[in-house]
Parts: structure tokens; sequence; C-alpha cells
């Protein structure tokens, strides 16, 4: 029935896959692994998700500050603050799942989680994926097709595009909210695909798939655009050495694009294949299904991090971001302390020439 993706956890009861049986030398560790997930869940998990969404408050408030100050000059600097608003989303619902995890909420309060945050956390996450997939889009038709359709880098086009990405994410989220309106018990309240309705199974399994695609497509589109930014690059350095310097900054850039994109969400996507695309997890033991848990759940960790590693490529990749960050924090890049360091010189060989004429 697809993979379930929310944020809840199960208990150990439903771990157990249905008719499958526990080891006989299971028992003896039953009782230590039990705690081993108690301490995994209420204290391990919630300290991660604490201290990345303290992190990702300060970097991302402080990017907000920063493009606040910054033109729509470029489409690239345009996706970029589409980046930041879904990465601010994404990072309001950790709240929700600290307080969850650490036992302070109450009992129906996993019923908000399964309706509202993981939709949102989902929903976000993969509008940060397909605006990683532009980027990589709009860094090889400036570097390899430079002077292509004027309207593919036409601001106006950027933010028609980005809008549609918005409206076709939403698309996809509110059905599973709206559809997961079966009233909570305590009995349900465990496993939120019994809080959907039917319908909301079947759509919920639909965007699983849509979703691990779209995925893939992006995973294809950036390795495409680095292999032929990197082709491209190798060829103009041989015949336009005054060229290859700016266009290899560009290959630098998206190369932090692939660094991030594999980091975060490869991980999680590979992990998620054996519950995705098949009925595995009906055939696994209590020990199986605990290790893919954990590999889950850090994996999910991992996608939640790509909100403190966007920052970097703002940082690396747009030069406007590193400019107005330097000046606000009354830092002088590199660049700017040799044209001081250089007009000081010319104003010292000034001053000694007017001296010596006297």
């Amino acid at each position: 029935m697809g993979f379930n993706l929310t944020f809840t956890k199960l208990p150990d009861t439903e771990l157990l896959s249905q008719g499958s049986r526990v080891p006989s030398n299971a028992s003896d560790g039953l009782g230590r692994n039990t705690t081993l997930n108690n301490e995994f869940d209420t204290i391990i998990m919630p300290v991660l998700y604490l201290v990345l969404f303290v992190a990702s408050i300060l970097l991302n408030g402080l990017a907000v500050w920063i493009f606040f100050h910054i033109r729509n000059k470029t489409s690239f600097i345009f996706y970029l603050k589409n980046i930041v608003v879904a990465d601010l989303i994404m990072t309001l619902t950790f709240p929700f799942r600290i307080v969850h995890d650490i036992g302070l909420g109450p009992w129906y309060f996993k019923a908000i989680l399964c309706r509202y945050t993981s939709v949102l956390y989902y929903a976000n996450m993969y509008t940060s994926i397909v605006f990683l997939g532009l980027i990589s889009i709009d860094r090889y038709l400036k570097v390899v097709k430079p002077f292509g359709d004027s309207r593919m880098y036409s601001i106006t086009f950027t933010k028609v595009l980005s809008i549609c990405v918005w409206v076709i994410m939403a698309t996809l989220a509110l059905p599973n909210i709206i559809l997961t309106d079966v009233q909570p018990t305590k009995e349900n309240i465990y496993n939120c695909m019994k809080l959907k309705s039917p319908l909301g199974v079947q759509w919920h399994n639909v965007v699983i798939y849509l979703k691990s695609c779209l995925f893939v497509a992006v995973l294809v589109i950036l390795i495409g655009c680095y292999i032929a930014i990197s082709r491209y690059i190798h060829k103009s350095s041989r015949q336009f050495v005054s060229q290859s310097s700016r266009k290899r900054k560009h290959n630098q850039s998206i190369r932090v694009v692939v660094a991030v994109f594999f980091t975060c969400f490869l991980p999680y996507h590979l992990c998620r294949i054996p519950f995705t695309f098949s009925n595995l997890d009906r055939h696994l033991d209590e020990y199986a299904h605990k290790i893919l848990y954990y590999c889950r759940e850090m994996t999910l960790f991992l996608s939640a991090c790509n909100v403190c590693l966007d920052p970097i490529i703002y940082f690396f990749m747009c030069r406007s971001f590193s400019r107005r960050l330097f000046k606000k924090s009354n830092i002088r890049t590199r660049s700017e302390s040799i044209r001081s360091l250089q007009s000081v010189r010319r104003s010292e060989v000034r001053i000694y020439y007017d001296y010596t004429d006297v």
C-alpha cells in the first residue's frame, strides 16, 4: 500500500509484520530493544530536530534579511528566494514533531501531525527539490546556451514558472489534508493511514509515486546539467582562456547544488525504495523492521538538514548575497580589500609626486 510517509512513529507492536514470528532468541533482548527505541524516539531525535530548528531559524532568518535587500535581477536570485520560503515553512513544522516525540502533546496531537504537519513538511521538501532542479537548468542555460531564447531568461517567465511549481505542490498536498478525515481514536491514532478515507489512501499512494518520479527526474537533470557544463568548460578552456575562469565558477556552483542534493535527498529516497515499489515490509521480521525504521528516521533527518545546507548555496553561488552579507557585517571580501589597497597605494604615490614637485 506504499510507504507511510509521516512524521509519526509506530509503537513496537506495530513494527512486527502480521503473522510474522519473533525469533526464540529475541525475547531476552526485547526489553533492551524497547528501551533503545524509546531513547531514540524521545531523546535523540527530538534533540537533533531542536538543534536543527534553532540553526535553521538563524540561518534562514539571516537569508531572508539579506534577500530582502536584493532586487530580483536574475531568475537565479528569484529561485533562491523561493527556496528560502520553502525552507522556512518546512522549519516551522519541526516544533510539532519535537512536542509529539517528547510526549508533551495530548493523545490526539498525532492527528494534527498526520493531517497538517507531515503534509506541509513533504510538500515544501519537494518544492525545494524542484527549485534545485530549476537552478541547475538555469546554470546550464547561462553557461552552455547564453544566447538562447530571451524569454527563458526573463524574470516574468521565472515568476510564472515559480507560481506553477507552488500551485502544483499545493494541488498535490491539499487532498491529503482534506481526505484525512477519519475521527481519531486511541486505536487508530498510531497509524496515519488509518486516519485517511479510502480515497485518501489511494491519493496518498498516487502522490508517493508522483513525487518519487519527480525526484528521479530532478536527479537526472542535475547529473545531466553538471556533465554538460563540465564538458563545455573543458572545451572552451582550451580555446578561450580568458573566459574559462568565470565559467569554472559556474561549474563550482553547480557542484554545490549536486553535493547538497546528494547529501540530503538521495539517502532518504534510496531507503524508501523497498517500501514504495514493493510489499517487502510484510515479509520482514522484527529486527529488519527496526533497522529499516532507524534508517528511515536518520535519512529523513538528513533531508531536513537541507534547510541548513541551502544557505551554503546562497553564499557560494549568489555573488549578490555574499556581497550584501559582507557589507552588512562590515567585512570586506578579498577583491574589495585588494582594490582598497591598490587605491591607497595610488594615493600615496600621487602625494609623493606632489610633494617632490614642490
